[in-house]
């Protein structure tokens, strides 16, 4: 590699950083700028509602729960209910060869018996 070719891979890389640092930097900037801001009366009411909402679900876990209707007795007749599996018919390739039975095929290649 010569000089110039790592000035310029040099240089690429210093585009590069450049441009991620200003990124980065408005990035940051838009994030704090887009807070809201918050009245500390609002946090204080905020907070005591959920506070409130704690304290329901906390006294709903010490109840204890309703009691669980009992099940329907099952039925005769879903009881006696069979499955009946049929098989689908066999697929079946018929695969049509010129040329009488075949048998000129096997003594052409050697099918048959060496004395």
């Amino acid at each position: 590699m010569t000089r110039t070719h790592g000035f310029l891979i040099a240089l690429a890389l210093a585009v590069a950083v450049v441009a991620g640092m200003f990124a980065a930097l408005r990035t940051t900037q838009l994030g704090s700028a887009s807070r809201p801001q918050v009245s500390n009366a609002q946090v204080v009411h905020q907070t005591r509602v959920l506070n409130r909402a704690e304290a329901a679900l906390r006294a709903q876990l010490k109840r204890k729960p309703p009691a669980v209707p009992a099940l329907p007795a099952a039925s005769p007749a879903a009881a006696a209910q069979t499955v009946i599996y049929r098989r689908p018919a066999p697929i079946v390739h018929v695969i049509h060869r010129h040329g009488g039975d075949g048998s000129s095929e096997r003594d052409d290649r050697g099918g048959g018996l060496d004395d």
